[in-house]
This record gives structure tokens, C-alpha cells and sequence, in this order.
């Protein structure tokens, strides 16, 4: 996880971040409290060093998160207490067996094809919709730079030449990371969800991954479930008292 977020805030205009020791703190500029934040993978990562890293991402003034793995020290989770951080709990799925995702894929009427990187627009449009949220902050997120990045592979999904689904497979190594699985309200259970995420993660497995991962929302939770994903952590996601829906 730590290692898909600095490959792609590296193409994003305002994004940055800082790595220390299991920790990582990743700014997009995007003001999504989940796309700013601290990110903590070791289980007896240093406050100190957590804080400061909070305090940098604080600063920018964007809603932020403190991302935190299960049974990490109690004092990472105090920070987040103290500066009146609201938590949720974000399952880490994975998928090691891939069997389930041939059928997925022949959904009636749907046709998934690749974005090139000057459509990157289209993306954000669709996500946009799917997450309810301001188009202009998928925009800033999604760039033609961005779909340039080596191994990032971008979806669109379409039924009768009109787009319903989209999402994001970001290929590193051994694994493929499934970002931005969104469909748009009015097109909801027909299986389109599950079908760009069946591409994404043959795609990324064609390209030499081994095993594929995602954070699922609630909403998204047993479809992925029903793919062949599995719950390997849950995670603590606090969001910051700035934090609220767009």
C-alpha cells in the first residue's frame, strides 16, 4: 500500500510524501480526507515520528486521515484520539486465487475497454458520479500524467455507448492495487462493479502480478467478497475533524 501511494502521488501536480520507518505520509492536494494522510504499516511504528508526520500533513489544511494497521501500538491511535479524529474501520482485501474472474467478465451488454491518458477526464467523470462527490476533485486526481505512470491501467465500462463503471488497476512487482471502483448510481446492481474489477485484476495478473489487493468500502464489500477477495486485516481509518463529505 505504502509503496502503490508513492508511485502515484509522484504524478499528481500537488501531491508529495515523506517515508519513514513503516510509516508513510502522502499529501494529493485533493480535499478527501482519505487521500491525505498518515499511513502506518508497522505495528510498533514511532509516535514521534507518526506525529510529525500528522503535523506536516495537518498543515496543508486539507481533511486528512491517520491510516493505522490492526494491533499497532496504542500510543500511534492516541494521536488520533487527541486531535479529535472520528475512526472507521477499512478492510484490506486480497486475492490469491483468480478462478472466479472469467465469468465476471461477460456481463450483457457491457463493454470495458483501456483509457489512454487523454481521457483521463472520462475517469474522474464517472468516479465522480459513482462516489457521489465534486467532479473537480476527481479531476485534480485524474490527469493524463497519471495514466501515464508505469503500470497504471484505467477502465471504462460502457452499455450501449454510455459510460456506467470505471476503475483503476496500478501493477508494481508482484501485486496489482484496485483503485476507484465506481458506478454510477442509476446502472447499480447489473454486475458492471464487479466486471471492471474482474479486468483490472486479470490485466494486472497477465502483466506478472501474483496476487491482487484493495480497501473496500461498505458498498463495494461483498461484491469483491464474491470475486474471491478476502479480508486479511481491517484496518483503523481515522478522519480528521476537518474532514467532511464533499
Amino acid at each position: 500500500m505504502l509503496e502503490t501511494w508513492q508511485h502515484l502521488f509522484a504524478a499528481v501536480p500537488d501531491g508529495w510524501t515523506r517515508a519513514e520507518p513503516g510509516a508513510l505520509a502522502a499529501v494529493s492536494g485533493v480535499a478527501l480526507p482519505t487521500l491525505n494522510g498518515v499511513y502506518v504499516a508497522s505495528l510498533d511504528a514511532d509516535a514521534e515520528m507518526v506525529a510529525d508526520l500528522l503535523d506536516q500533513v495537518a498543515a496543508t489544511g486539507l481533511p486528512h486521515c491517520l491510516l493505522v494497521r490492526p494491533d499497532a501500538a496504542k500510543r500511534v491511535t492516541d494521536l488520533a484520539v487527541v486531535r479529535g479524529m472520528t475512526r472507521e474501520q477499512v478492510p484490506l482485501m486480497v486475492m490469491e486465487n483468480s478462478s472466479q474472474l472469467g465469468a465476471v467478465q461477460a456481463t450483457d451488454g457491457l463493454v470495458i475497454r483501456e483509457l489512454v491518458p487523454a481521457e483521463a477526464h472520462l475517469h474522474a467523470q464517472v468516479a465522480a458520479a459513482g462516489f457521489e462527490a465534486p467532479v473537480e476533485l476527481f479531476l485534480q486526481l485524474s490527469t493524463p500524467a497519471l495514466l501515464e505512470l508505469q503500470g497504471v491501467c484505467c477502465y471504462l465500462g460502457e452499455v450501449d455507448g454510455q459510460p456506467v463503471t470505471t476503475g483503476v488497476g496500478v501493477t508494481l512487482g508482484s501485486y496489482v492495487g484496485i483503485f476507484n471502483i465506481a458506478t454510477q448510481p442509476a446502472h447499480r446492481r447489473h454486475g458492471y462493479g464487479a466486471a471492471v474489477t474482474a479486468r483490472a485484476v486479470t490485466d494486472g495478473l497477465t502483466a506478472g502480478a501474483k496476487w491482487a489487493w484493495l480497501q473496500s468500502s461498505e458498498l463495494g464489500y461483498r461484491v469483491y467478497e464474491s470475486l474471491g477477495f478476502r479480508t486479511a486485516e481491517v484496518w483503523s481509518c481515522w478522519l480528521s475533524a476537518t474532514a467532511t463529505d464533499p
